[in-house]
């Protein structure tokens, strides 16, 4: 394979990815990765646990963990230009301006959080209202709170959540607003997001849902946000809205975007050739419904990632799409989903069989076992459409890869029934309430 000069744009999980597949693909290549960034990665999934004390702040910045012998970093890089037919990067540092040519490029530049349509809300940005998004924003946020602090976080997807009971645990007073009827919106169903909210209601936190802020009270700083005409007195908010691509630079350069990010084929290629682009700062499609959606999600841009490597670097690989796996933890608890929820799949057309087992994460007979909630989705005829799963973190973390494992393969109940699931009464029950939800919807099918 011949040498290649491959430049990616951008310093996160999707980018790793790329790196470690240009290396394996064609270790003559020379890639050079471009951060605006004065230090090469951070664990931003890590930020809620630093945030309770389980961890240090600085253990959450680590090296670039794809740098091969023929790897360059520029980090401090200030502005990025990109010009697709003269096949050239153009970049900007405090060491003046350098122009760079590639063979194939990478952009993995990421998104930022939505800051949402609050009245009065950017006034009080970096101050009294802050995202959760960056190592330097949470460490600040940390360092000026203390246990008289009222917080009112706006938005109850797994950011929102998992920075309410990480708070709590800190001693400080927590409301979570949500505008959708639901925590965790289009990720869950209701009657598991129900789960969920009972869970931080009883850990403490307030949680309001068809609550849409409209406005910040305060003059020189916050003292309350406005909720359906009612004011609810706060000290600090937190935005946890959702996220938009980071795609604005490219504005100009020819490469085709929309409101979901870059546009790419299965390869990752844009619609400029020997352009790819992966990560947060795409749009990707659900793997289930092949509907096209954007992705905020570790293990989908790490995929697409390499494959974008792979292909830049003259392989060939094709990205099949996510099933949004996730699990966000608070405190010892946990909730996951992969796939389509029920109302996503009526949606589609499906004929449903659902099945919920209330179950525990260890023999019913053993000492400190706790609540394992399983919800499996299926079609009529028995396909695997989705699952969710809330109860102790470990527990929910195993029957979400395995319910995503099949998934991934199209599977039918039947083929799950047939699944050898390991027992210890220490770590699993028996049957498990996994394989007790697949026997009882396979009296159902068709």
């Amino acid at each position: 394979m011949k040498e290649k000069n491959i430049i990616i744009i951008g310093m996160g999980t999707s980018s790793s990815g790329a790196a470690a597949a240009v290396n394996h693909t064609n270790p003559k290549a020379e890639v050079s990765i471009i951060e605006k960034r004065g230090y090469e990665m951070y664990s931003s999934c890590g930020l809620p646990f630093a945030f309770e004390g389980r961890l240090d702040f600085g253990s959450l910045k680590h090296n670039f963990p794809a740098r091969g012998p023929r790897t360059k970093l520029y980090l401090n890089t200030e502005e990025v230009k990109i010009n697709p037919d003269r096949k050239e990067v153009v970049i900007k540092n405090q060491e003046g301006q350098n122009a760079f040519q590639y063979d194939s490029l990478i952009i993995a530049t990421g998104a930022r959080p939505i800051i949402p349509p609050i009245t009065n809300i950017e006034r009080f940005l970096g101050s009294y209202a802050h995202t959760l998004h960056t190592l330097e924003e949470v460490s600040h946020l940390y360092n000026i709170v203390n246990q008289d602090t009222k917080i009112s976080i706006i938005g109850a997807g797994a950011i929102g959540v998992e920075f309410a009971m990480a708070m709590k645990k800190k001693g400080l007073e927590i409301m979570i607003a949500e505008m959708m009827g639901q925590i965790f919106p289009n990720a869950l169903d209701n009657d598991m997001a129900r789960h969920v909210q009972e869970y931080l209601e009883i850990s403490g936190i307030k949680v309001l849902t068809d609550s849409r802020v409209k406005e910040v009270i305060g003059k020189d700083k916050v003292e309350g946000i406005i909720i359906d005409e009612k004011e609810h007195k706060t000290d600090l908010i937190i935005l946890a809205c959702g996220i938009i691509p980071n795609i604005e630079w490219l504005k100009n350069c020819g490469i085709s975007c929309n409101k979901n990010g870059i546009i790419t084929n299965n390869r990752m290629m844009t619609n400029m050739k020997c352009v790819y682009a992966a990560g947060d700062c795409v749009e990707t499609y659900n793997a289930m419904t092949k509907k096209k959606c954007g992705s905020a999600l570790a293990v989908p841009a790490l995929k697409q990632g390499r494959v974008a490597g792979i292909n830049a670097a003259g392989g060939r690989a094709i990205y099949s799409g996510t099933l949004n796996t996730f699990i966000s933890i608070f405190g010892d608890y946990a909730v996951g989903s992969t796939g389509i929820t029920s109302e996503q799949a009526k949606e589609e057309g499906y004929e449903l069989v659902i099945q919920k087992i209330k179950g525990q994460n260890k023999a019913d007979w053993y000492p400190g076992h706790k609540e394992l909630i399983v919800k499996l989705i299926a079609d009529k005829k028995g396909k695997l459409l989705g699952g969710q799963v809330f109860g102790e973190k470990i527990a929910v973390k195993n029957r979400i890869d395995i319910i995503s494992s099949y998934l991934s393969t199209k599977s039918h109940l039947r083929d799950m029934i047939k699944g050898e699931l390991a027992y210890c009464p220490d770590v699993a029950n028996i049957p498990d309430p996994l394989t007790t939800a697949v026997d009882f919807m396979l009296r159902r099918v068709k």
